[in-house]
């Protein structure tokens, strides 16, 4: 767009001496036309300070002060002579013109400064339209460089995710239909195109027990824009069943809805086998740990029986006789109630059920009571305004050995083990509430480099036993129960010692296989000043 100086900008621009002679013919037509009309020659003056104006804002100040000198004669001179009055008073004719002359001077510069103004105002417009045009131009040919990069890096996707294995869909809630590549169509046993794009048509593949998870996890995509993220088993047409693993983000139109969801999708069904491989393999490891336990559980009670029946086969007072029945009696006991701990821990949970975790603790703490009292090691338990919550009995007894057996390994010549239970809220999400369990020992503790590894699979500082599983099975037996864990540790001699910290929800339900990602990071190191930090509230000591 060509760049133009408004008309009295060019005026303006005349030399001065041309300007004064326009002002002069400015002010002579005024005077001319205030002669002429009757009306006008009672007020000589009426068109003097019109004139200057126009004088001022087309020809600037020499053509405004051309024009007021002019005026000043001319009406002096042919229309008011000596009657010619400003204003009553004393004052000489010569100071009165003066003082006209300056008013309308100042009238003119005024009235040129505007007119400066406006014309900057409208060069500034101007070179804004100019610069505006500049951008859009650059802005086209942004936009042409970035749609040839764009189908560059739609090719290099297309082919990575090839490369990976990953499919990718997309499902418009305003039309309801879901979008999917070839390779989604793959992970479900079908050729591509084998269904239609309704987003019922995905379900007849998904297990019925995972279903509600699925449509839960979209719905709160839907509803509150929240990022998808669920795991959840297909059954192939051939009958074979696979994990798949599927991540979204949504989408919202120009009202704020959320108008689609984009998102990956990878077979996970691996993954899974050898995710529940290591589990079976480090629950009989910890089986082979309770082994030495229980051992020493029984075979003390066992010895102390054999004893009292020795005495009652050499004792001549049948009242000696049933008093020494009678503690073995107490001892048969003590060693049925062993048996029946570890029958319940082994026992496999067919379904998640109430349970107070006080009650599921001094379960685990029995089996290992026998190395406790070895390794002289003192126990304190505490529980405030427990409630209980939802769980898998099996699975949360596992945990809780893990990490007693870990603490009693750490104290091997005594110490204590302080455990507390309370209502808390998960750290990562506050909205979500159940109950928290703390697991501290005082023993050597753990170094920084091991906390950032200790939650990892096939980890272990132990170079004869141990698989390097326990933990890394911890955290994914939490996870399962949307759950988390954090630990803490101090090798500083004054206060050295280690505290794991577990949250389980309440949960009304669990879901079963399926998962919904309740939040990222199950397992981490949370930084405490010590670890009887963690039980510095109030009545819990």
């Amino acid at each position: 767009m060509p760049f133009s100086i408004p008309s009295s900008e060019r005026i303006a621009r005349l030399p001065w001496l041309i300007r004064i002679l326009l002002g002069c013919c400015m002010a002579s037509g005024a005077v001319a036309l205030t002669s002429v009309i009757a009306p006008l020659r009672a007020f000589p003056l009426l068109l003097t300070f019109p004139t200057v104006i126009l004088a001022a804002w087309f020809l600037g100040m020499w053509g405004a002060a051309g024009c007021a000198f002019m005026d000043v004669a001319l009406v002096n001179t042919f229309l008011t002579r000596s009657q010619f009055q400003f204003s009553t008073g004393n004052v000489s004719q010569e100071v009165r013109l003066a003082i006209f002359v300056l008013i309308t001077m100042l009238l003119g510069w005024s009235i040129r400064r505007l007119a400066q103004q406006k014309a900057e105002l409208a060069n500034h417009a101007l070179k804004r339209q100019l610069e505006s045009a500049e951008a859009n131009r650059q802005i086209a040919e942004e936009r042409a460089i970035a749609s040839e990069q764009l189908r560059y890096r739609d090719d290099v996707l297309e082919l990575a995710l090839k490369a990976s294995g990953m499919g990718l869909w997309a499902w418009d809630f305003e039309k309801e239909v879901v979008h999917r590549s070839d390779e989604v169509y793959r992970m479900v046993g079908c050729e591509p195109g084998a269904f239609g794009a309704e987003p019922e048509a995905w379900l007849q593949f998904v297990v019925p027990e995972d279903v509600p998870m699925l449509d839960e996890a979209f719905a709160k995509a839907r509803n509150e824009g929240a990022d998808y993220h669920a795991q959840y088993r297909v059954r192939w047409p051939d009958g074979s069943l696979h994990w798949l693993e599927s991540e979204g983000k949504c989408q919202r139109n120009a009202e704020g809805n959320v108008a689609r969801i984009y998102g990956v999708m990878a077979d996970i069904t691996h993954r899974k086998q050898s995710e529940e491989a290591m589990l079976r393999a480090e629950k009989l490891a910890v089986a082979g740990r309770l082994a030495a336990s229980v051992a020493h559980e029984i075979n003390n009670p066992l010895e102390a029986i054999a004893n009292m029946l020795y005495l009652i086969t050499i004792s001549d007072s049948a009242e000696q006789a049933r008093a020494q029945a009678a503690n073995a009696l107490d001892e048969l006991m003590r060693i049925s109630l062993v048996a029946q701990s570890t029958l319940k821990f082994h026992r496999e949970s067919g379904a998640p059920r109430m349970a107070l975790l006080s009650e599921v603790l001094d379960s685990v703490l029995t089996m290992f009571r026998g190395r406790i009292q070895t390794t002289n090691i003192a126990v304190d338990i505490k529980a405030k305004q427990e409630l209980p919550i939802t769980c898998m009995l099996s699975e949360t007894q596992q945990v809780f050995a893990n990490l007693i057996a870990n603490a009693i390994e750490s104290m091997p010549s005594g110490g204590r083990l302080i455990v507390r239970i309370q209502p808390s809220r998960d750290w990562r999400n506050r909205a979500v509430s159940g109950m928290r369990v703390t697991i501290c020992d005082t023993g050597g503790g753990i170094d920084r480099v091991t906390q950032s590894r200790i939650f990892e699979p096939f980890f272990t500082t132990k170079t004869d036993t141990g698989t390097g599983l326990g933990l890394w099975v911890v955290a994914q037996l939490i996870e399962r129960h949307d759950g988390a864990v954090s630990v803490w540790s101090s090798q500083r001699p004054e206060a050295s010692g280690t505290a794991f910290s577990i949250f389980l929800p309440f949960g009304e339900e669990l879901f079963g296989e399926g998962s919904i990602d309740r939040g990222k990071g199950v397992a981490s190191i949370r930084p405490l000043s010590h670890p009887m930090e963690i039980f510095s509230s109030g009545s819990l000591h």
